[in-house]
């Protein structure tokens, strides 16, 4: 028997259904005004000088609309884009990619987490590779709708095509690699699948209003967390003390980013929004940035247990060294490029 909620349908739940429009339109509306304005009266997010809002108002209270209320925006309208953009390729789950090139593609179109991907290749594993099928649980949790759309809105161009690059590199190659490896020992066989228990990426509605709600719902205590910390940061401006914490030494900045991110469980961008106060307020570089969010959403310490049951302990422990190594040398090549 399935364990998943039941599927919400806007006739089910009439309140959800209105607010979730209410929530979905405002915050287009707010953003149809705002760009308007800021043409208008000529300024631009990183200079605030012909803002009357800025001028008229006290500075804690429009550095505490720039880090809730604008963040909040932009976050539900990623999450919306996405919404609507999964629900236009939802046919594509009919299919099984055959190559690594095809299983990176598949994998960042499907909204799932480092978790929810893992049943997925229960029904894989004896039609395809093992590099193709790795390729594919790699791929899967970094790239999809909503992380697109919340890496470009919340952190900007530059960040979301070096996600996407750095992304299918680490996907193709830790795939390839594993399988070397597995050839080589000659050890390897399929193991049962075991859930992680928790349906951490489920959404119960195919409505993309209430979709949007829910999922936005998931990431308040995030956004909440991010803002806090932007916050504050605005405010007291702790420059002398950010900089003891060394985040332009390298590769100092992007050990410790790393080791932070393997042990987290973050899901459908919330390391983005866990970035946006640091690349904002802290010399954080781009390499230790990317080296974060590869390490925080490609592998998780509850996939990495369910991997033990499917591939094994040793082929589990030389995937996650081998995501390890190839997310250092990636630091360091987008430092020494940017």
């Amino acid at each position: 028997m399935s364990d998943k909620k039941p599927i919400l349908s806007p006739d089910k739940n009439p309140r959800l259904y209105r607010n979730s429009r209410i929530l979905v339109f405002s915050v287009i509306a707010i953003t149809i005004l705002h760009t308007i304005y800021m043409n208008v009266m000529g300024y631009t997010p990183l200079d605030h000088d012909g803002c009357l809002v800025f001028k008229s108002v006290p500075k804690w209270f429009f550095q505490l609309y720039e880090s809730f209320i604008e963040l909040f925006v932009v976050v539900i309208l990623g999450v919306f884009a996405g919404v609507l953009i999964e629900q236009y390729f939802n046919k594509i789950k009919r299919f099984y990619p055959k190559n690594q090139w095809l299983a990176f593609l598949y994998g960042a179109i499907l909204p799932v987490c480092s978790c929810g991907v893992l049943p997925l290749i229960d029904s894989m594993k004896k039609r395809t590779s093992l590099k193709t099928i790795i390729t594919f649980v790699i791929a899967a949790p970094l790239l999809n709708p909503y992380i697109m759309l919340i890496a470009f809105t919340v952190l900007g161009w530059k960040y979301l095509v070096l996600r996407i690059v750095f992304s299918f590199l680490l996907s193709f190659l830790a795939g390839w690699l594993l399988e070397v490896v597995s050839n080589r020992y000659k050890a390897f066989s399929w193991g049962e699948y075991q859930a992680c228990g928790s349906d951490c990426d489920f959404i119960p509605s195919r409505d993309p209003f209430i979709k949007t709600a829910l999922m936005t719902r998931k990431l308040v205590p995030y956004i909440l967390a991010a803002g806090l910390l932007g916050f504050i940061f605005a405010l007291i401006n702790p420059k002398q003390f950010l900089d003891t914490l060394n985040f332009s030494l390298e590769p100092w900045s992007t050990i410790v980013m790393t080791v932070i991110g393997i042990p987290l469980y973050v899901c459908n961008g919330t390391d983005i929004i866990f970035l946006k106060p640091l690349m904002q307020y802290t010399d954080l570089s781009m390499g230790s940035a990317i080296a974060f969010s590869l390490s925080a959403s490609a592998v998780c310490a509850s996939s990495i247990a369910m991997l033990v049951k499917f591939i094994g302990r040793n082929l589990t422990v030389a995937l996650v060294s081998i995501i390890i190594v190839l997310i250092f040398i990636f630091s360091a090549i987008i430092n020494l490029a940017i």
